[in-house]
């Protein structure tokens, strides 16, 4: 049941220790600081702020969540509480994604990764892009969905199991892995999930877990699949009844009935129809059923059940209405399919075998059936990223040792002396840096940014010659050192630089584009030889980028 504002004033006061309740909203929040699932090293000091409005997220007023998080990160930036800033950030991005705008998601999840700067992070960098892989997959952007997705997952290895960094990013991969249909590797993510003795952080484990079993259940349902289904509802029947213990200990009453909707649902489709229907009765008054809440939506199937063998068909149309006027996100296709199928089986109840019905049921069933069938070609995609990233992980230092970057197969910067001491008297340079190129990973992921590299490294390879030395500098700055003078070294530049305006940029992620600005300078004697192509690139930039500066001889 959501909490009034009386309500949580008196929580607030009893977990701050007053007696009165605490009037101001902001005051109010801050005294949550005590709040039991707060792993305090990891939270700022005015974190109360973040768990009401994660608290209204998960109670399903996500609107509320969104306002609270852009009035209160002023105030947090403004006290310098960089942590709290970041939860309300994150909290304000998968508010907006359970509100269906998916687009401000993105740009809300790319605002929190700009806020990370150089800085490693990889709990928050792995929550960050695990909402642009869900939001972009919703807006069928697969291929950045697929690439936010993959370097998201890999992240998590790098935080520390046990955190409350890790629940909350390995949670955020898996719901991201479900909006691709990518269940068993959502499972996966779940499954890796330390759990510690705390009621909470348990609670929202089992939930989600829970949930993803009867999505499982009931994407298999809806295609005709039903035997393979079984295993997966009582899968969600143990996770269900978990759920309710849990909740039960954490004195929470409202997702203690949340999880009797689950078990109702699965009890229904295991044939214990009778039990489902009281269960789901008894579960519908302890919490508010709205249409948010994926839980609301098995309350409605189950009980369009109950009306239908009670004959009371149009209170079981009504409930299957419910549902599709609440499923009409793509992050809830599954739901609408099968509200769709019930459908077809009321009006037959209802009015006998029509031909009409079956084909409703038929469409409901392949259009499921289409969006499941792609989840292998997701899946292949996924496990090529993932292998990509091994197999630079495990080359990297023979690469380095070898003279070679790993990332573009060019030359990297150990292999440079060498190539200076043989370049004959009157040598020229070229120096290329990618303009913005850390927005590029802030905005579309650093597996975008990978790509953006090897695209680079490619278009250098074609704008050089034979015998031109071409070379990764480091980090997103390359050299050219061409066989012949001046002249060849500025022809090298001008055309590396109008290669890379003409490349379509946008068939590596929607909106993308990219520019580099050039430097050309002669090779100098002594410790800095490339000192003149350094300094006629740093006029490029001073003069606007995405141009070549050519330094006098």
């Amino acid at each position: 049941m959501a909490l009034t504002d009386a309500d949580s004033d008196a929580v607030l006061a009893r977990l701050s220790g007053h007696d009165e309740p605490v009037l101001d909203e902001a005051a109010r929040t801050s005294a949550r600081v005590s709040r039991e699932l707060v792993l305090v090293p990891e939270f700022g000091p005015l974190d109360g702020l973040s768990d009401v409005a994660h608290e209204s997220y998960l109670e399903g007023f996500s609107t509320r969540a969104v306002a609270q998080c852009r009035q209160w990160v002023l105030v947090t930036d403004a006290a310098g509480d960089h942590s709290t800033s970041r939860y309300l950030r994150y909290i304000e991005a998968i508010a907006l994604q359970e509100l269906g705008e998916h687009r401000t998601a993105v740009a809300a999840a790319q605002a929190l990764l700009h806020t990370l700067g150089e800085e490693p992070m990889p709990a928050w960098r792995a929550k960050a892009l695990a909402v642009i892989a869900e939001a972009s997959n919703h807006l069928g952007e697969h291929s950045v969905s697929i690439a936010a997705m993959a370097e998201a997952d890999w992240l998590l290895q790098d935080v520390p199991a046990g955190s409350y960094g890790h629940l909350s990013a390995s949670m955020a991969v898996a719901l991201a892995m479900r909006s691709a249909h990518l269940v068993e590797q959502s499972e996966a993510a779940l499954a890796a999930i330390t759990r510690d003795n705390q009621p909470e952080p348990q609670l929202l484990v089992a939930q989600e877990s829970a949930l993803l079993s009867a999505y499982w259940a009931t994407a298999l349902i809806t295609q005709g699949r039903a035997d393979e289904a079984a295993a997966h509802l009582v899968r969600t029947l143990g996770r269900a009844t978990w759920m309710r213990r849990l909740a039960r200990r954490a004195s929470l009453p409202s997702m203690e009935a949340r999880a009797g909707v689950i078990e109702a649902y699965a009890l229904l489709h295991l044939g214990e129809a009778d039990l489902a229907f009281s269960r789901a009765r008894a579960a519908a008054e302890g919490f508010s059923a709205r249409p948010e809440l994926l839980e609301t939506h098995l309350l409605h199937l189950v009980l369009a059940r109950a009306h239908c063998a009670a004959k009371d068909y149009r209170a079981a149309t009504e409930q299957l209405d419910a549902v599709l006027e609440a499923t009409q996100s793509p992050s809830r296709a599954v739901w609408a399919a099968n509200a769709r199928a019930e459908m077809a089986d009321l009006m037959v109840a209802e009015h006998g075998p029509q031909p009409a019905m079956d084909l409703w049921r038929q469409t409901a069933q392949a259009a499921l059936e289409r969006e499941w069938a792609e989840r292998e070609a997701r899946y292949s995609a996924l496990r090529d990223r993932h292998d990509l990233r091994r197999l630079a992980s495990e080359t990297f230092r023979a690469g380095r040792a070898a003279g070679q970057d790993p990332l573009t197969q060019l030359a990297n910067r150990r292999g440079l002396p060498e190539a200076f001491a043989a370049a004959p008297v009157g040598a020229w340079a070229v120096f290329i840096d990618i303009d913005n190129f850390k927005l590029v990973n802030d905005t579309w992921s650093h597996s975008v940014g990978d790509l953006v590299l090897q695209t680079v490294a490619e278009i250098l390879r074609a704008a050089s010659r034979r015998g031109d030395v071409v070379a990764r500098y480091g980090g997103d700055e390359f050299v050219i050192l061409p066989s012949e003078g001046a002249m060849a070294a500025q022809t090298v530049a001008r055309r590396v630089h109008e290669f890379v305006r003409r490349r379509a940029w946008g068939e590596l992620a929607p909106g993308l584009a990219v520019t580099v600005s050039v430097g050309v300078g002669p090779l100098l004697e002594g410790d800095h030889p490339l000192h003149a192509a350094d300094l006629a690139l740093l006029a490029a930039k001073e003069a606007g980028k995405d141009r070549v500066v050519v330094a006098e001889a």
